[in-house]
């Protein structure tokens, strides 16, 4: 999940903050801000994922190798805060490119379509858009949490 902040209407803020501060604090509010995010947006997508009943069921479809020892709701990967510039990021949840244990999250949010043998109909399988859903509450979240953060720093840098 990549999310790009379009700061409507809070554009005076976001003036200010980035006047009063340096690049280096900016830096470190921004961060601060993903890293308050990043758990409410696991769990959000983690609430979307559907569980087993049984857990030594999960992953059978893709053989051996893909046996679990937990449930994807469980193992939604968050990766570092990283920082480029004076903005931060970080990818909660799986990518396309994913080749881990839980590889088949994939295939469960974007959906899939294969085909078992020749000259049989496809199976297909919507996508359930966990990834998707999870993102438009970080979005919304990123949000509220940067003005907060850069009202806050505002109100310590006028008592400075």
């Amino acid at each position: 999940m990549n999310i790009q902040i379009q700061f409507e209407g809070m554009e005076e803020l976001l003036k200010a903050f980035e006047r009063a501060a340096s690049d280096g604090e900016i830096r470190e509010v921004n961060r601060k801000i993903v890293d308050k995010v990043k758990p409410e947006a696991k769990n959000v997508m983690a609430r979307k994922i559907p569980r087993s009943n049984d857990l030594s069921l999960s992953g059978r479809w893709f053989g051996v190798k893909s046996h679990v020892s937990a449930h994807a709701a469980d193992s939604v990967p968050v990766a570092a805060t990283k920082n480029r510039g004076t903005s931060a990021s970080a990818e909660v949840g799986w990518t396309l490119e994913d080749h881990s244990d839980y590889f088949y999250m994939k295939f469960k949010n974007w959906g899939a379509q294969a085909t078992t043998k020749p000259g049989r109909s496809p199976i297909v399988h919507e996508g359930m858009h966990f990834v998707e859903d999870a993102a438009e509450y970080a979005e919304e979240k990123l949000r509220r949490t940067a003005e907060q953060e850069y009202q806050a720093f505002l109100d310590d840098a006028i008592g400075r």
